[in-house]
């Protein structure tokens, strides 16, 4: 066989398509070699460390109290463009109240577009929020879009209303600077039900994948593998999702093992 043909397709013992990409070896030997990994990663996720499991327990609770927030649109929000494109922003604007404080809903409110507009970008530059002179600007109009439903109560009604996933993603994808990704992480911070079974697939998760050796032509394949090993596992899409990101390290020295 050719070592230097590439992406050629391998079924492994999971029933789902992957490209494989050689690196000098057979592709029944890579295959091998990723179902191994595979199966290593299950064995760990069966019989999981105390301190993964009570994070998941914290994070599962603080989610929970988000999703009871009546400012609950406006905070997942916030949240996510303090992460988007580089999570330090976390920490300067989600953390430090000094800067939240200055950003919430009812901080802005009393504000004209041109003050409220000005505060956003002041806040997002101290928090050391990535992009935020853009990110300032959705912020502004993603706030009167809140209003123009009406606040932030019908807000939250309306996006609770949305029956299923798609729906509520769809919903999400409403607000400026809001994709696929940031819509359905949204949901899947507050721990909701309909999104238990859910992979929110990032560059963290890639690093996985890549690190057992496997390849996805799809986002939905992509989910689907990951989805089949939390099965396996027997633990929720959303409890692998956050395990991933959380100890993303600590899995990946796993599969170098």
């Amino acid at each position: 066989m050719d070592a230097n043909i590439q992406n050629k397709a391998a079924q492994l013992d999971f029933g789902r398509r992957v490209i494989v990409r050689e690196q000098g070896q057979s592709l029944a030997g890579k295959a091998e070699y990723s179902s191994e990994k595979r199966r290593r990663l299950i064995l760990f996720l069966q019989n999981l460390p105390l301190r993964m499991k009570e994070m998941l327990n914290k994070i599962k609770e603080d989610g929970s109290r988000d999703m009871k927030r009546p400012d609950f649109i406006w905070h997942l929000l916030l949240q996510s463009f303090s992460t988007m494109g580089n999570s330090r922003g976390w920490q300067g604007l989600i953390c430090n109240q000094s800067n939240y404080r200055r950003v919430t809903f009812d901080a802005l409110s009393g504000l004209s577009e041109d003050d409220r507009l000005r505060r956003l970008t002041t806040v997002l530059h101290d928090a050391k929020v990535r992009m935020p002179n853009m990110k300032a600007e959705q912020l502004n109009e993603n706030y009167k879009t809140i209003l123009a439903m009406g606040g932030l109560e019908r807000a939250k009604e309306k996006a609770f209303a949305q029956v299923g996933t798609k729906a509520k993603i769809a919903f999400m994808k409403r607000f400026h600077g809001i994709g696929d990704k940031y819509a359905r992480n949204v949901w899947m911070d507050v721990y909701h039900p309909d999104f238990y079974d859910s992979i929110a697939i990032d560059d963290r998760i890639k690093q996985i994948t890549e690190a057992m050796g496997c390849h996805f032509a799809s986002y939905d394949e992509h989910e689907r593998f990951f989805l089949d090993i939390a099965r396996e596992a027997n633990i929720q899409g959303w409890e692998l999702d956050r395990l991933l990101y959380n100890f993303k390290e600590d899995f990946l020295q796993i599969l170098k093992r």
